[in-house]
């Protein structure tokens, strides 16, 4: 049996060239738990994942096609979630609950979403609202109204939108969260704070089809 070969470095077995861009994915997201994606270079990765450093332009071009790989690779993984949670007993409460759990398993996605919407002109920043905000823009209204008594389209986005950012803002200010009011990273991991998050958006659905009954 013929040896794989390589041209000028490049691997041409097929089981190799997976296993590297996995390993260059994951050194992204380990990386990304500890500092910004700017501060983040190449020679890093690749030493991250212990592969020479032509392999990251081989397999994405460049760092931000890295980068833009694993978030093609967390949505996928995210949404394809999101069509079990649709089937769950309390969908809503299954929604909350995944969603503290990969910002809880994925902290480099946390700090993603804090460093990069910040800056408009980033590609990266434009790739993450298509593959994670959009989707979910069209994904959670439908589930809102499914669930709960809100059945305008509008309220049920409105609705949507405040339950987003309910879940994630704790996330973006983690110091101000754990310094200021004292809440660790082990309270948001548990049942208490999933029901306090699930018990004010019902609260507040209820009060918006209240307002409609009345209007």
């Amino acid at each position: 049996m013929k040896k794989s070969v390589t041209a000028r470095g490049r691997p041409i077995d097929k089981n190799k060239k997976i296993a590297q861009k996995a390993k260059l994915l994951a050194a992204a997201q380990s990386l990304l738990t500890e500092k910004p994606y700017g501060q983040i270079s190449i020679r890093e990765l690749t030493q991250r994942a212990n592969i020479n450093s032509a392999m990251v332009s081989y397999y994405f071009k460049n760092k931000e096609g890295l980068f833009i790989a694993l978030l093609d690779e967390m949505s996928a993984s995210h949404f394809m979630n999101m069509k079990n949670i649709a089937q769950a007993k309390n969908p809503i409460k299954a929604f909350i609950s995944n969603i503290i759990a990969m910002l809880n398993d994925n902290s480099s996605f946390a700090q993603l979403i804090h460093q990069e919407l910040a800056n408009s002109n980033s590609e990266l920043s434009a790739i993450f609202i298509e593959r994670f905000p959009k989707k979910m823009a069209t994904f959670l209204p439908q589930l809102i109204k499914k669930n709960t008594l809100i059945q305008d389209d509008k309220k049920a986005k409105h609705a949507a939108f405040s339950l987003i950012n309910m879940i994630i803002m704790p996330f973006m200010n983690k110091n101000i969260r754990q310094y200021a009011w004292q809440i660790s990273d082990q309270e948001m991991q548990s049942n208490d704070w999933i029901e306090h998050i699930y018990q004010q958006f019902i609260y507040g659905c209820s009060a918006i089809t209240k307002t409609t009954d009345t209007e």
